[in-house]
């Protein structure tokens, strides 16, 4: 059952599944044990973006929420859907905490105790922005890459990007190709690094170890399918990992049992106490396909217990040997719930032009199917601004 270590700071600059701009996804990832003083400070090989949808307009908005201590009061992913109440109090949907299980994770003040020194949000921002070492991209879909291209030009050295073969490809070939934007690449402003699937990198940071893992993001036109990534990062000083999804399908529809070659692979992680939190989407509350390659609901609690019941299985040859179901009462009934007390965070939620916040109906599917199948995971809903220990 996994326990929080609290060795990994998440900022969430974006998690928005569109069509709101500005606030796609994009994720800052940095130990506790390192400031953010120490970082502009040059103390940054640890210091890692996930995904690129937004960035230093985020970074700006979240150094000035912070200062004013807003950060927790409000949250534009939120507001889009505020419905007050007739005394004009906010309703449950309106509220943060709705959306936080803070169980097994805390929250924390993003770019907390930066040293200001008279200078602007703007120019703390640009310098944060220039202190992350390495982004990593899960697929070259302009949501979570758009802010390599608009942020550009405020780069002040190379900066690193690693991503899978098709990745790297799709984005020097269509982003940086002088024609949707100028050649960076060649110009020697950004570094397009391909990484191979299934292996572990340790030459992106000195503290993180880097495992990516290709996933189904459903079909191109011409039937091919498209690919993205989960990074798997490991911190080395404690072997504790945490796990990251772009965007992706379930095995269901795809097919391709690529997710639970994953799920094999971090089952002895959660067994030993080394796995803390899978960083998934949820794009939408349940409905009939066509789902354009994400996930809803019913599917990831699906996905969740296929994983559950590799662990099961793994201390237990008998049960295993039985070939079950992974919705077989035997698990749904096991005393042992391996899975317990894992934080499984939402992102990616696809904004809707209807009265409730689409997230408010996921969360609440989710914690239905959650107890139906006794999973006990702690479902929490990433928003904009908020900073996650994990």
């Amino acid at each position: 059952m996994p326990k929080n270590k609290k060795h990994f700071e998440l900022t969430i600059l974006g998690c928005s599944g569109g069509p709101i701009s500005g606030k796609t996804c994009s994720f800052l990832i940095k130990p506790t044990d390192i400031n953010y003083n120490s970082i502009l400070n040059g103390d940054n090989d640890s210091f890692l973006a996930i995904d690129a949808g937004t960035g230093l307009s985020a970074i700006v908005d979240i150094l000035k929420a912070c200062e004013n201590d807003s950060y927790l009061k409000s949250s534009y992913l939120l507001d889009l859907y505020s419905n007050p109440t007739s005394n004009g109090e906010k309703s449950v949907s309106d509220l943060i905490s709705t959306y936080i299980n803070t169980k097994n994770l805390s929250l924390t003040t993003p770019f907390d105790k930066i040293n200001f020194k008279n200078q602007s949000h703007f120019q703390i921002g640009d310098k944060l922005l220039n202190s992350i070492n390495a982004y990593l991209i899960t697929h070259s879909h302009l949501d979570h890459v758009s802010s390599l291209i608009i942020n550009s030009p405020a780069f002040t050295q190379p900066k690193k990007v690693f991503g899978l073969n098709s990745t790297i490809d799709s984005i020097k070939d269509n982003l940086f190709n002088s024609l949707v934007w100028p050649d960076l690449v060649s110009m020697g402003i950004v570094s397009l690094n391909p990484i191979q699937n299934n292996k572990i990198n340790n030459n992106i940071s000195k503290r993180y170890e880097v495992t990516p893992f290709k996933i189904s993001h459903g079909i191109k036109s011409g039937d091919e399918r498209y690919i993205s990534t989960a990074f798997l990062l490991n911190d080395t000083k404690f072997d504790y990992s945490i796990l990251f999804f772009g965007d992706v399908e379930t095995d269901l529809i795809s097919n391709c049992n690529y997710n639970l070659i994953i799920w094999k692979y971090i089952a002895p992680m959660i067994l030993q106490d080394k796995f803390s939190s899978i960083i998934i989407e949820c794009s939408t509350i349940d409905k009939p396909p066509p789902l354009f390659g994400h996930m809803i609901p019913s599917y990831l609690i699906y996905e969740l217990t296929v994983l559950r019941k590799i662990c099961i299985d793994s201390k237990d040859e008998s049960i295993k040997l039985k070939n079950l179901k992974a919705n077989d009462p035997l698990y749904i009934n096991a005393t042992y719930q391996p899975l317990q007390d894992l934080n499984v965070i939402i992102i990616h939620v696809k904004e809707t032009l209807e009265d409730v916040n689409p997230r408010y109906l996921i969360l609440n599917k989710l914690n239905e199917l959650n107890k139906e199948f006794n999973l006990k995971i702690n479902f929490t809903v990433a928003l904009s601004g908020l900073s996650f220990v994990l």
